[in-house]
């Protein structure tokens, strides 16, 4: 499969080709139009950032577009060993689970209202 032009210049700019060297990936916003190629431009880039020891999440508004897009690269996960380290989910599904590993929600609302919210040890 040969690869769109603006999927390749995506990539390059995300990863910041062409800028000054810096040590850190800043966010990038990117607007890909309809029929550019958004589902091998994320697979790609989750590749990159996988094999680079970075957890990914892969938000979409749908399940099945979520769904869909990490079948097309499932098996290129499972042969770099990354498929672990690689979430693709609804952008609900990803509130949901950052809700949910601060701990009890209806817990923690009642202990900040009554004043007994227990302290966070910062890592």
């Amino acid at each position: 499969m040969k690869p769109h032009n603006i999927q390749v210049m995506t990539l390059l700019c995300m990863f910041g080709c062409g800028r000054p060297p810096n040590d850190s990936l800043e966010s990038q916003l990117m607007q890909i139009r309809t029929g550019e190629g958004k589902s091998m431009i994320l697979g790609a880039a989750a590749t990159l950032l996988g094999l680079l020891g970075f957890r990914v999440r892969c938000v979409c508004y749908s399940e099945y577009l979520s769904t869909r897009d990490y079948g097309l690269f499932e098996n290129l996960f499972r042969r770099f060993q990354i498929h672990e380290d690689i979430v693709y989910s609804k952008i609900t599904t990803l509130s949901e689970d950052t809700t949910a590993a601060k701990g009890d929600i209806r817990y923690l609302t009642e202990s900040l209202l009554l004043g007994n919210l227990p302290k966070s040890s910062k890592k």
